[in-house]
């Protein structure tokens, strides 16, 4: 019998510790296959709600673990996206001012074909 085989015991029967937790009930003692208990609701903040809250905050710092302030425009939910349209029209107005949106046109592609059918009838009526 092989060293790396797995043991005939533990293979056919395993048995769930004291310390083993249930991941569909949270309980103790049994594995998720062998639940019989229903899942209960555990509600926990989004990244958001972390970052505004200040005990959760220092809390994450302490732990080392890395955080990103907030930038001061996304603290307050009111004008961001009003700001930002307001932003574009100015620059806009900026690059109209300066006529670059109606002196450039857009050149047509015409194919090679479609200009010889137009240069014979140019030439045919010409004749």
């Amino acid at each position: 019998m092989s060293k790396y085989a797995p043991h005939s015991q533990s293979a056919n029967n395993p048995r769930a510790t004291a310390s083993t937790v249930c991941q569909k009930c949270l309980g103790t003692g049994h594995f998720t296959y062998q639940c019989k208990g229903s899942r209960p609701y555990v509600s926990r903040p989004s990244r958001t709600q972390m970052l505004e809250n200040p005990k959760l905050l220092a809390k994450l710092k302490a732990e080392g673990k890395p955080s990103v302030e907030v930038p001061e425009e996304f603290k307050s939910k009111s004008g961001t996206a009003n700001r930002i349209l307001e932003a574009k029209e100015k620059e806009r107005a900026k690059s109209q001012d300066k006529g670059e949106g109606s002196s450039k046109k857009r050149k047509r592609y015409v194919s090679v074909k479609i200009r010889l059918v137009i240069i014979r009838l140019v030439i045919r009526f010409r004749q």
